[in-house]
C-alpha cells in the first residue's frame, strides 16, 4: 500500500469513529402548557419534600462517644502476646549469702532466637535478644543493657547473669 491509501484508510476510520461517538439528539415534545401545569398541580412538591425530610430524620444516626483505639498503626509498640516467653530465675550461684526473694518481674529483654556459626574449634552461638531499644546480638561474656552479662548461650535458651546480685535469669524460646 502507498501512503495515499494509508491516509485514506486512516481518514475513513477517524470519520467513522467521530460519527459513531456523537451523542443522540434529544427529541423535545411540544406539550400544551395547560397539561404541564395540571401535572405540576397533582404532585405537590412541598409535601414530597416534607415526606423526604421526615424519612431522612428517621435515619440519622445518634452520635457515639469517642473511644480511643487499642492500637496505633503508626507507632511500633510491644503487643500482648498469647504465649508469654518462659522465664525461670535460678538462685545465685556465686554468693553464699542468703539473697532477698526475687520479685517475679518480667525481664527487659526477650529471647527472639539463637544463631549458630560452625567454626573449626566447634560451634559458636549468638543470642538474638529483643528489647525496648531494639534488637541485640550477644555472645557469651557480652553485657546486656548494663544490667546483665551473658553466662551461656544454648540451643534454645540463654542464661543472663544479673550484675547487681549474681542471680541467673534464663530466657528460653517460646514454643
Amino acid at each position: 500500500m502507498t501512503w495515499k491509501s494509508y491516509a485514506a484508510a486512516s481518514g475513513a476510520t477517524v470519520l467513522a469513529g467521530w460519527l459513531a461517538s456523537t451523542p443522540p439528539v434529544a427529541v423535545v415534545e411540544n406539550r400544551p402548557a395547560a397539561q404541564s401545569r395540571a401535572s405540576r398541580a397533582t404532585t405537590s412538591p412541598s409535601s414530597d419534600i416534607v415526606e423526604q425530610a421526615s424519612r431522612l430524620q428517621a435515619r440519622i444516626r445518634r452520635e457515639t462517644a469517642y473511644v480511643r483505639p487499642e492500637r496505633n498503626p503508626f507507632q511500633f509498640e510491644a503487643t500482648r502476646r498469647a504465649v508469654e516467653p518462659a522465664v525461670t530465675v535460678a538462685e545465685p550461684a556465686l554468693s553464699s549469702e542468703p539473697s532477698a526473694p526475687v520479685a517475679n518481674v518480667a525481664p527487659p529483654v526477650t529471647l527472639a532466637g539463637v544463631a549458630e556459626d560452625s567454626l573449626q574449634t566447634g560451634v559458636e552461638r549468638t543470642a538474638i535478644l529483643s528489647s525496648a531499644s531494639g534488637v541485640l546480638l550477644v555472645r557469651v561474656g557480652d553485657e546486656v543493657l548494663g544490667q546483665y552479662r551473658v553466662a551461656a548461650v544454648e540451643e534454645g535458651a540463654v542464661d543472663l547473669l544479673r550484675l547487681a546480685d549474681g542471680s541467673i535469669l534464663r530466657l528460653s524460646l517460646a514454643r
